[in-house]
């Protein structure tokens, strides 16, 4: 009886070597592929939280430095900002946030890209002398991050603003 990769003598053929070799190759290649995607998604969901962050802390710069020129915010409320308004929002208080968390994200990679979706939860600051606590919304939102040269910036924030709680994360 001859057995897949076997010769009559009990051997191994040329041709088995040459299958489990390609198999390996085959393998190797695609677990490489997976820990570079792993590897991106984490450096794009940083830089998400970055954004975040600098929103939260008020830092013109930074999130200026991190969205393109030809950005566009499309808020829960439908207004749609350009780079210009947004930055001014925030530097005139009229975005001025306590909070900006991204709950069960997702990332969708594409060639020369990616897509950061998931739960927001937003906490707007209280009118100056107020006592009152900050007002919290529960969105869904996406970022579209672009990567050009050796950098990523935002070009597309959008939200849409939940009824009620947010759902649980799956």
């Amino acid at each position: 009886m001859m057995v897949a990769g076997m010769g009559r003598a009990g051997g191994v053929s040329v041709q088995g070597i040459v299958v489990v070799a390609v198999a390996i190759f085959l393998i190797a290649g695609a677990l490489k592929r997976a820990r570079a995607q792993s590897v991106i998604e984490n450096q794009v969901l940083g830089l998400q939280k970055e954004f975040q962050d600098k929103c939260v802390a008020g830092d013109l710069n930074a999130i200026g430095a991190m969205m393109r020129d030809d950005a566009i915010f499309i808020h829960g409320n439908g207004a749609v900002q350009g780079k210009a308004e947004f930055l001014a929002s925030i530097k005139n208080g009229q975005l001025s946030l306590s909070a900006y968390d991204l709950k069960d994200p997702k990332v969708i990679l594409f060639d020369g890209g990616a897509i950061v979706s998931g739960l927001e939860d937003l906490a707007f600051k209280p009118p100056a002398g107020s006592n009152a606590p900050p007002r919290v919304i529960h969105m869904r939102g996406s970022g579209v991050w672009i990567h050009t040269a050796s950098t990523w910036h935002l070009v597309l924030d959008q939200d849409t603003t939940l009824a009620g709680p947010p759902p649980a994360p799956r």
